[in-house]
């Protein structure tokens, strides 16, 4: 793993802020997925930012009669929660089915959302992965490629997005908010 800075957020803003004054910084909050990447040095920030401390962790009812889930309401957290269990069960059930409960009671809602592919062949360094470093192929096209898609593939990968969540969330029609560095948000 090579050094990095740390630093721990105080608001959304100045997470966002951040990011931008460091470029490749990464946000970390449970990091199931993004240490594991550090490790192997797929992953190589030169910064990273806690967003443990912003009050993005709780799940609420909108004017609208859905829920506004935040980014850090635990995966555990999430899949109990009784509103979800009753009205966004498919939420719960690809919650369950994604991750161990280890890897549940650690793991974020964004984290889920904005992790990298389990493609073997991007954690595999002595292979082409364009996902990894753009222009240098997609070893797993000519390759053994069982579990990838069959369907939304492009030249450049054929790898899918590991998130069972995102799939539940687009079935929901989920909306998601960012924060700019300015505080705008947009949906």
């Amino acid at each position: 793993m090579r050094a990095f800075t740390f630093e721990r957020a105080a608001t959304p803003v100045q997470a966002a802020s951040s990011a931008m004054q460091h470029p490749g910084a990464r946000f970390i909050a449970g990091g199931t997925n993004l240490l594991d990447l550090m490790k192997l040095e797929i992953e190589t920030p030169s910064h990273l930012i806690d967003v443990n401390g912003l009050a993005l962790d709780s799940i609420e009812p909108t004017a609208g009669g859905g829920l506004r889930i935040g980014a850090l309401v635990r995966n555990t957290d999430l899949a109990a929660d009784a509103r979800i269990r009753r009205d966004y069960a498919v939420l719960t059930r690809a919650l369950v089915a994604g991750a161990s409960g280890q890897l549940r009671n650690q793991a974020t809602t964004a984290g889920n959302l904005l992790q990298r592919t389990r493609c073997p062949y991007f954690y595999d360094v002595n292979q082409p992965c364009n996902k990894r470093q753009p222009g240098t192929g997609c070893a797993a096209r000519e390759g053994f490629s069982r579990q990838h898609a069959v369907v939304g593939v492009s030249e450049a990968c054929i790898a899918t997005h590991p998130s069972d969540m995102a799939v539940a969330m687009r079935v929901l029609d989920a909306v998601i908010e960012t924060v700019s560095p300015d505080g705008s948000q947009r949906a």
